[in-house]
């Protein structure tokens, strides 16, 4: 294994290398993981450009003896080591390297980040973080750090201290979404809102429902099951209890509020109360989604009910709130902002927690605690899956999850603070992520945990797009809402979770300007999280051609799957090829043995062994290029194979005795080099060009998972050329793998491990989810250190012409379809060239030759064994040619 100061001085080299304008055409990462579970560098450092004037600064946490290596969501049985809060840091930043000159110099504090909350002049600035026992006076101090401040990130706004924070929310209650200041602007301008009417109608109902009791919202039957499985069984029987029991509190404060009517107001008092004496051990409410709901619940009636308590009730439920948030915030100091996701929290209970907080400010100092740690966490850490692109890795079914908290958690604390987070480069780009990754009237992208649950638009996702129209000015965004209302129409009939949210940023007359999907570009890219859509026609899904292409920097972390350089295609809004199995548990044998895993994704296993679990089973896409009547990105996986080694995945194996051997699908085989090429080509066509290196012989099997239709026919052209084709209710699929080698088939219709609803998981329609048997196609090959693969797809193939002159000789594959002419390299031992053209369309793309001939033109590649592609329209050629460019994380995040 390389040393990590090797991985320092290589990509240290490689990113001194981009400064000049010869830049190497491919770039090979030899780290570890570009992201750890915990963070184990210090960011920013080596002299890293920042682009705003006021960073954070981060660094590894520490319990005073060692680091902290090990962290689940707030809900998994990890024990907390007690020690991690025996531990203060501080930091000094200085714009000299003897920390003399502007001097910035922190309190003590018991997190391992520290956001700067004041401007930055540009030039070099120099940092160090140091750690003490708090029973001890003695100082640790790490090295010395130093970032840039780009000179055109001075004016970028800053958001105040913690402690300015602090003094706004101080004040008379109710103090939620600054009501104390603007309540009677709320109430007098939704006076008018046909919303707020209807809302009203709706709460008059709400209180003739009964008290709740604490009892299971289902049952599941537990006999026979073991007692891991008994536990999540009954955890799943009171899923959702604390929404069900909390949310008439919230919507009867929010009634109030708008009517002034103390009905509403004595009635949540009487549910609060109710919720209150609940039991804090007891199984309705002791998880973290259930007791979090709670702690938001009673904080919501406490700050909107304050002058309906008395002064016991005050001391009552306040006490309730203390109980509740320590619950959470004792898992958070020195953990929770050195974890790269910890999904719970963020999702979920982070904003449970500073509603708590900002309903009791300064009058527990708890709450002034809580509200000063979120503070400067969002600070530092959002958005905490990406830099700026607007991507989430987990796919679109874990994404809608964090929707609540995205919203009100930007708007509460915006409020507090006066920075308008829906300006931040992520949020400004999220619609894009949106509209790309989940067309209206279509399935989603297929890949991650969930997925399958709610393949096409469910009512969370409408009502978030919608949402963010409030408060982002998108044309593109506007018409994709426009879209989803004119498909769903019922999903905007009724009250929902972001009622509240609409109501705050209500106004009488929104001017909503559209713009056609038909002007933006036919593919995007979001290379912080390692993702490419790709469309054909992205303003009509009954017409179009999708593929979705992943290649994660985060690898399989948190709901992401081993999914790294696989693909989803869908046609005509229906998934053809995307990640196969079912969700009944993070962590099952299904979900760790198929569904997980590599085996459930069209990517590539080396004998049999897919890639690992973990953060450091990661991919990247170092190319990408959009153009008229062609789409290409290219994948890097080469880092993703490997036994599973995350301590974190270890354990969860561990917890259903299962162990992660060959037998299992995993193991080392060291994989040296999986580039993957991926182009999507007008007419209906899908390229995929496989390099692949092993240091020893392996079988090499290029997958294609098929979630919803059957595999039909296969065929054995030759030795070299395998055909199958799956029927769909949209046409027929031709899939063609050509190789140098020999090549065998496989397609059944098995998982590796059967799938079981042991957990009686539901679906959107409420009942017990079926879980069915689906199909699988594998190619292999013949053992070798090194392959190629070129696979041809051919969407709705029936209406095409068959493939026709299939040459192959000395390594190179020669093929036309429709108007399209393939070339391609696919002997092992001779330099890799793809090489694609059509007259007709005047489009050509060429990747490890000098040139490309179009017409009667030929076109030099400026560098040797880029990617180029040239369209030419109305006479006039365009050219786009790409290197390897490194994500962000590889450039300004990361142990050099």
């Amino acid at each position: 294994m390389m040393s990590q100061q090797k991985i320092c001085i290589l990509l240290l080299c490689v990113l001194t290398l981009q400064l000049y304008s010869q830049r190497p055409p491919v770039i090979q990462l030899t780290a570890e993981k570009l992201h750890g579970r915990l963070r184990e560098w210090p960011y920013p450092a080596n002299g890293a450009t920042i682009h705003t004037n006021a960073p954070a600064l981060l660094w590894p946490g520490t319990n005073g003896e060692k680091k902290i290596v090990l962290s689940g969501d707030i809900g998994d049985d990890f024990a907390i080591d007690p020690k991690i809060h025996d531990v203060v840091y501080k930091v000094m930043l200085a714009s000299d390297p003897d920390f003399k000159q502007n001097l910035i110099t922190g309190e003590e504090q018991e997190w391992a980040m520290y956001p700067l909350h004041q401007p930055l002049k540009s030039g070099m600035w120099y940092w160090k973080y140091g750690y003490r026992q708090k029973n001890t006076p003695n100082w640790v101090w790490s090295p010395s750090y130093n970032f840039i401040v780009n000179a055109t990130a001075a004016n970028n706004p800053v958001s105040p201290a913690a402690s300015t924070v602090l003094q706004r929310v101080s004040g008379p209650h109710p103090r939620l979404w600054n009501m104390n200041k603007t309540g009677n602007e709320f109430y007098l301008k939704n006076l008018s809102n046909p919303e707020a009417k209807k809302f009203i109608a709706y709460a008059e109902k709400l209180m003739l429902e009964p008290l709740p009791e604490e009892k299971p919202r289902r049952y599941i039957d537990t006999t026979g099951k073991s007692e891991l499985q008994k536990k999540i069984n009954i955890e799943a029987m009171y899923h959702g209890f604390g929404d069900m029991v909390g949310n008439p509190v919230r919507n009867l404060c929010i009634a109030y509020q708008l009517t002034k009517d103390k009905r509403f107001i004595l009635d949540a008092k009487r549910r609060a109360l109710n919720l209150a004496n609940m039991n804090p051990d007891g199984l309705a409410t002791r998880d973290d989604f259930t007791g979090g709901a709670l702690l938001e619940a009673i904080g919501w009636f406490y700050d909107t009910g304050f002058e309906f308590l008395s002064p016991d009730e005050k001391t009552f439920l306040k006490s309730v709130i203390k109980l509740r948030g320590e619950r959470i915030y004792r898992h958070l100091p020195n953990r929770f902002e050195i974890n790269i996701n910890d999904n719970h929290i963020w999702q979920i209970t982070l904003r449970n927690l500073a509603i708590g907080a900002v309903a009791t400010v300064d009058e527990m100092p708890e709450a002034n605690k809580w509200l000063t740690y979120i503070y400067e966490v969002w600070s530092a850490r959002f958005p905490i899956l990406s830099n700026t692109d607007g991507g989430w890795h987990e796919g679109s079914g874990y994404f809608k999850v964090n929707f609540r908290s995205f919203l009100y958690l930007s708007q509460l604390l915006g409020d507090l603070s006066g920075v308008d987070y829906f300006q931040l480069p992520w949020m400004q780009n999220l619609p894009y992520f949106l509209l790309y990754t989940h067309p209206s009237a279509a399935s989603c992208m297929a890949m991650g945990d969930m997925w399958e649950k709610e393949p096409n638009i469910a009512k969370i996702d409408a009502w978030f797009a919608d949402a963010l129209t409030y408060r982002i000015n998108n044309p593109f965004l506007n018409t994709y809402v426009a879209t989803i209302k004119k498909d769903y129409p019922n999903y905007f009939t009724g009250t929902d979770d972001l009622l509240l949210y609409r109501l705050l940023n209500y106004k009488s007359e929104r001017n909503l300007r559209e713009s056609s999907f038909n002007e933006l570009p036919k593919s995007r890219w979001f290379q912080d999280v390692g993702m490419t859509a790709m469309h054909e026609n992205l303003s009509d899904s009954s017409k179009n051609l999708s593929s979705y292409f992943f290649s994660c920097p985060m690898g399989s972390s948190g709901h992401g799957h081993a999914s790294q350089n696989a693909f989803t295609i869908n046609y005509k809004g229906k998934t053809i090829f995307g990640g196969t199995g079912y969700y009944s548990n993070f962590s099952d044998r299904h979900n760790l043995l198929d569904y997980r895993s590599s085996r459930a994704y069209s990517t590539i296993l080396a004998d049999s062994l897919g890639q690992k679990i973990g953060e450091d089973g990661y991919g990247w896409t170092p190319r990408f290029i959009t153009g008229k009547h062609l789409q290409y990105v290219l994948g890097d996986a080469t880092k993703a194979y490997g036994p599973i080694t995350n301590e974190f995945w270890l354990d969860r194996f561990e917890k259903i005795n299962v162990v992660p051997n060959e037998a299992n699908g995993y193991g080392e085989r060291n994989i040296t080099l999986y580039r993957r090429h991926y182009l999507q080509l007008e007419e209906g066509y899908v390229v995929i060009y496989d390099e692949l290196e092993a240091e020893n012989p392996v079988k090499w099997t290029t997958q294609f998972q098929v979630p919803y239709y059957t595999i039909e026919s296969q065929k054995t052209v030759s030795n070299k050329q395998q055909n199958f084709t799956v029927k769909t209710d949209v046409g027929l699929v031709t899939t063609s793998v050509f190789a140098h080698n020999d090549l065998k088939m496989q397609v059944h219709d098995q998982f590796a491990e059967t799938a079981v609803n042991w957990n009686k998981v539901t679906g959107a329609d409420g009942k017990v989810f079926e879980y069915k048997n689906q199909w699988h196609a594998g190619i292999t090959s013949v053992s070798s250190k090194k392959m190629r693969f070129l696979t041809l797809i051919q969407i709705d193939s029936k209406a095409k012409d068959t493939i026709k002159s299939v040459v192959l000789k000395n390594g190179i594959l020669r093929l036309n379809f429709g108007n399209w002419q393939l070339s391609a390299q696919l002997n092992s031992d001779e330099a890799p060239m793809l090489d694609i053209k059509n007259e007709k369309l005047n489009s050509a793309f060429n990747y490890g030759t000098s040139s490309l001939k179009l017409g009667k033109k030929t076109y030099q590649h400026q560098t040797s064994g880029s990617s180029m592609l040239v369209e030419i329209t109305n006479n006039k050629p365009t050219r786009q040619e790409v290197i390897d460019e490194l994500p962000d994380v590889a450039k300004y995040d990361f142990k050099k």
